[in-house]
């Protein structure tokens, strides 16, 4: 796209030529070896004319055309593609005369060589000082159009674009406009901004209609509005082309491929038709056309879409047979498989789709298995999908369709965890994929069959807020807010239930779930609330619903809904009867539940629900405690309806009237008979439950434990169908009188760890409290008084008086101290010490609360809080050490140096022995120091080496002495103090303090003018802790570098500047294989700094 034009500044260079030789005079050998060269150069014999302009300014430095032939030099070297030779020609040219008026068209000619070098990052920089510098119109035109092709040529068409679009804005008329009109409608197609490159495109074909690049621009044109979809003028442009340019030998191949996308737009178009006469066309005139492989393909796709199976298999089939080398062969046998895959012949398909995708280097080789994936689902051979399934690549365009088809394959074998898993995976891999409405859909599905309820509604939550208006056919939107409305009921959420199904009667009036909603909307109603008020709602709902239905489809109704609304209002009569307190009402209700229940029975003798009503009659006597009647309707259940799954049930409730008759051993029989006839029943957990509680009754706790356990550990909770009565897991009430047994056997460590188990597995059933306060008790009896206080710490609100309370109270305030509410803290830790005076707890509270007011900014407050700790207190120390700090603290507005060195000092005085002694030197050190006293700030921190030296304090109090000496000047005294540090080393010091030792001591040696001790020290950090911290390793070995190059300055001894050489060096290198680690952008910054300095270093010392 590169249009070569004359370069100016030769045209002006020759003008110079003459103007020089006609007023200047000079001798005729100088002229004569100049005007020789210049002829070399003008006839083009570059190799010979350079070796001439190279003599000519050895021989003549002070010409006046001694820039000429520099430049000339530079131009030949040019021409001869010595690019790198001709930077540098031009580069001399630059520094050797300043004030050439060639110097701007080196700079060109600079740029032009990086240009031709494919190093345009370089060309862009030097032809924007061209453009920045030159007054010359034509020159500034021809360098921002090759700006913007250097962009074009990195791939940055927005870029380039901008540039081609200053050429046309600012130079309309010059000689770069129509390439640059060309070359911007090409970056606009790259960028497929394609109606803005038609654009560009059909104003440079209106403009330059006599452009070389016309037929090239006119075909793109088309292009764009084909990209565009905008198929009929695309469909124009295309013939267009055809009839200028079929003709014409030169440009027959775009004539050729303009036909071809003629058909594909008569294709998009369904004109189907015309789109096969256009490609039937391409092979009777083109047949020895690479491009009729992809005509014939064409025929059969338009077969194929026509839905002509036979006759698109065998189209495809003339590509397979006639073109074996084509492009397109893949395509073809694709579109084979894909023709017997439409005709529902999924054997065949499936062949066909295995050629393919068997080809791993075919394009299509994913998409075939996906497909064979398929035609082994549609065949319900759901393994064998799986298996094809996964075979297709994880880059390709079929990730998605391959994990939905592995998650709807694995949902037909009901591996429901499986359809998770993958169903997951594809949302996470593909979060925006098109399927994602049908994986939301079949991910709510998947749960609920698993019976994770609650990511059962957040999926189809998610499904319906991203899907609210979209019809989709195998992901109803009504269906989703059914099983949404039954996974929140599940998980009791009755409120979301009556929400969601209220919202499916709205929309969806005709709804086949209709019925299934409304009677949810009256289950909900009598699960949602406790109340009276919430049974008679439901007890309505139930009545309305069965006369409703009656009305409008009494046969139907017949033995399944009336019965179910029956049955319903039964259970709000039984529910409202629990409730109630009157006992005359409680009676009322459990007889009307009766009542409601037998008339159920006698409409619906056989139905689905009656051996269920007849078990809740039995429940209702019991709770009438007409005991013998609820029997009796329990045998009814074993006699009327043998095998009825509420058999185990009629056997457990006799177990247990036994059981509230304090008849333990008969309780234990009925039980156990239960178990042995019925060892798969949900109530197996409970028929043990009753046994162990029988066995605890008794007093016999070894066999109460046994049982207990089997309860814990085999059966997790039961399942509640809806309508029936709520579930109760007995794991936490069997696993605390497991702990009750072990606390009654006086087995306390057994007793603690079971109540343990309750915390862990059940914290928040209704067990818990009772089995901290158990542990507690355990504890006690153990005679473990500090387990029982922490024990006792989650029951002080309720028990606020017990034996160590004060301990408990303070570690309230602990609480509320670590979640900063530091009001709070304050408050809770005030109380303990109103409460407990006089105690270490009260004490600890005072401590603490100057802790709170220092974290509140209140630092008058904490000293004055710090001030009133009980010198008794262990505290004492610390307390006194925070008065210090305070003051010194830079966030205390009122900060006062002198009352903290005051403070501080104080702590070694009173508290001697205690290990806040060092700190507090240590910090009066600092505040020494920052008031100017450094013989002061000396005075401290020996006194902490000396009377300290194994604290922590002790390591920074070495290094704060060092740089104490260096602030006095007292540099070898610093010295000193750093040596001790880097001799002992990390054996006594962090790696961190060794580290900023050995850079100080560096550093002192550069002050005192040793920069050899100086180098060398640096170069410890990078041979010894690069691992550690490869920045600072990677600066010392820099600053090392400085060093020796110092030395070598200061010493005149090539030995230290060749060192400084061989450390910059490595430090680039350190730098080149560190770097790519570093991924935080901040520390990035400082590398690539510190590594510029390091190059640019380098770079002087080889000058």
């Amino acid at each position: 796209m590169i249009r070569q034009a004359a370069p100016l500044f030769c045209k002006i260079l020759v003008i110079i030529a003459i103007i020089t030789w006609t007023i200047y005079p000079t001798f005729a050998g100088e002229r004569d070896e100049y005007v020789f060269a210049y002829k070399l150069f003008q006839e083009g014999a570059y190799f010979i004319a350079k070796d001439e302009l190279k003599a000519f300014i050895q021989d003549y430095p002070q010409s006046a055309d001694a820039d000429d032939a520099r430049f000339l030099m530079g131009e030949c070297a040019l021409h001869l593609e010595k690019y790198d030779e001709a930077i540098q020609h031009y580069k001399q040219l630059q520094i050797d005369y300043p004030d050439s008026p060639l110097r701007l068209d080196a700079v060109r000619g600079t740029a032009t060589a990086w240009f031709r070098q494919g190093r345009y990052e370089e060309a862009i920089k030097a032809y924007e000082k061209v453009v920045e510098s030159s007054d010359d119109f034509p020159v500034i035109s021809h360098s921002l159009y090759l700006i913007g092709e250097s962009y074009d040529n990195l791939g940055l068409y927005q870029k380039s674009g901008e540039y081609y679009g200053q050429v046309l804005t600012k130079y309309p008329l010059s000689d770069e406009a129509s390439d640059a009109q060309y070359a911007k409608g090409w970056s606009l197609y790259r960028l497929k901004k394609y109606g803005e490159a038609h654009d560009a495109l059909t104003d440079f074909i209106e403009k330059y209609p006599t452009h070389y690049a016309i037929p090239e621009a006119s075909y793109r044109a088309a292009e764009s509005l084909f990209n565009l979809g905008d198929w009929v003028k695309a469909q124009q442009a295309y013939q267009q082309v055809i009839d200028t340019y079929q003709q014409d030998e030169e440009h027959r191949q775009l004539a050729i491929d303009a036909r071809f996308r003629l058909g594909e737009c008569y294709f998009q178009q369904k004109l189907m038709g015309d789109a096969k006469n256009t490609f039937e066309l391409l092979l009777r005139e083109h047949g020895t056309s690479p491009i009729v492989a992809e005509a014939q393909y064409w025929i059969a796709e338009v077969l194929l879409e026509e839905a002509k199976y036979p006759e698109a298999i065998h189209e495809y089939q003339k590509v397979v047979t006639l073109y074996p080398q084509s492009e397109v062969i893949d395509d073809a046998q694709y579109g084979i498989a894909t023709a017997y895959f439409l005709k529902g012949d999924y054997p065949k398909a499936g062949s066909e789709f295995k050629k393919v995708a068997e080809n791993r280097r075919s394009a299509l080789s994913d998409a075939a298995r996906f497909r064979l994936g398929e035609c082994f689902r549609l065949q319900r051979e759901f393994n064998s999908a799986i298996l094809h399934y996964k075979k297709v690549g994880a880059k390709s365009g079929y990730t998605d369709d391959a994990l939905y088809g592995r998650a709807t394959s694995a949902f037909e074998l009901r591996d429901y965890s499986q359809t998770i898993e993958v169903l997951n995976a594809l949302l996470s891999v593909q979060p925006s994929s098109p399927l994602r409405p049908y994986v939301l859909y079949q991910l709510g599905l998947a749960y609920f069959n698993q019976q994770a309820y609650q990511e059962s509604s957040q999926a189809l939550d998610s499904f319906l807020s991203e899907n609210r208006d979209t019809h989709l056919e195998t992901a109803p939107t009504d269906e989703a807010l059914f099983w949404k409305a039954r996974a929140r009921f599940e998980l009791e959420d009755y409120s979301a239930t009556l929400q969601a199904c209220e919202e499916l009667l709205q929309r969806f009036p005709n709804s086949r779930l209709r019925y299934r909603a409304e009677f949810f909307i009256a289950e909900s109603t009598y699960w949602r609330e406790q109340t009276p008020q919430a049974y008679q709602s439901a007890r309505q709902k139930y009545q309305a619903l069965l006369e409703k239905q009656s009305q409008i489809a009494p046969d139907a109704l017949g033995a399944e809904w009336a019965e179910k609304c029956r049955y319903g209002i039964g259970w709000t009569h039984f529910s409202e009867a629990t409730l109630s307190q009157d006992s005359a009402k409680q009676q009322e209700h459990y007889q009307a539940a009766v009542s409601t229940w037998k008339e159920g029975l006698a409409n619906h003798p056989n139905g689905a629900l009656a051996d269920k009503t007849q078990y809740h009659i039995g429940i209702a006597y019991v709770n009438l405690k007409q005991y013998d009647d609820g029997i009796q309707a329990f045998k009814q259940i074993l006699s009327n309806y043998p095998g009825s799954d509420w058999g185990d049930n009629a056997r457990y409730q006799t177990g247990w009237v036994f059981y509230k008759q304090e008849r333990y051993p008969e309780a234990i029989t009925a039980f156990n008979e239960m178990l042995k006839v019925h060892p798969g029943s949900q109530l197996v957990p409970r028929a043990i439950f009753g046994i162990a509680n029988a066995y605890f009754k008794q007093g016999k706790y070894a066999q109460a434990i046994r049982e207990y356990q089997r309860v814990v550990n085999k059966y997790p909770n039961p399942i509640r169908e809806a309508g029936a009565e709520k579930a109760i897991d007995l794991r936490p009430e069997a696993q605390y009188y497991i702990a009750e047994s072990f606390l009654n056997l006086q087995n306390y460590p057994e007793a603690i760890g079971a109540y343990e188990k309750v915390l862990q597995h059940h914290p928040k059933s209704e067990w818990a409290d009772d089995a901290q306060y158990g542990i507690a008790t355990a504890y006690e009896n153990l005679g473990q008084k500090e387990k029982a206080i922490q024990a006792y710490r989650t029951l002080t609100q309720k028990y606020p008086n017990r034996e160590l309370a004060s301990d408990v109270q303070l570690q309230i305030g602990r609480h509320y101290y670590d979640q900063k509410d530091y009001k709070r803290a304050i408050a809770e830790f005030q109380n303990a010490i109103n409460q407990y005076p006089e105690t270490p707890a009260a004490w600890l509270a005072q401590y603490n609360i100057g802790k709170c007011y220092i974290a509140l900014g209140s630092y008058r407050q904490a000293i004055g809080a710090f001030e009133r700790v009980d010198s008794r207190s262990d505290f004492a120390a610390t307390a006194a050490y925070e008065i210090g700090y305070a003051w010194y603290d830079q966030n205390n507005p009122s900060r006062n140096l002198g009352n903290a060195v005051k403070a501080l000092l104080a702590v070694p005085e009173k508290y001697p022995q205690s290990v806040d002694v060092p700190r507090a030197l240590l910090v009066a050190g600092e505040c020494y120091k920052e008031l100017g006293e450094l013989d002061q700030t000396v005075a401290v921190y020996h006194r902490l080496l000396n009377d300290y030296p194994d604290s922590e304090q002790a390591q920074w109090a070495q290094l704060a002495l060092g740089e104490t000496y260096r602030a006095q000047e007292e540099y070898q005294q610093a010295i000193e103090a750093y040596d001790v540090i880097r001799e002992r080393g990390t054996e006594r010091y962090s790696v961190d303090i060794v580290i900023d030792g050995l850079l100080r001591l560096a550093e002192t040696y550069s002050q005192i003018g040793q920069d050899r001790d100086a180098g060398t020290t640096y170069l410890r950090i990078r041979y010894l802790y690069k691992d550690y911290d490869p920045y600072r390793a990677f600066q010392a070995t820099v600053y090392a570098a400085d060093a020796f190059a110092k030395a070598g300055e200061t010493l005149a001894q090539a030995a230290y500047t060749h060192q400084a050489k061989d450390e910059y060096e490595n430090a680039i290198e350190f730098y080149e294989s560190s770097v790519p680690q570093v991924q935080d952008a901040g520390e990035r910054k400082k590398w690539d700094a510190l590594y510029d300095y390091a190059t640019n270093q380098l770079q002087q010392l080889f000058k």
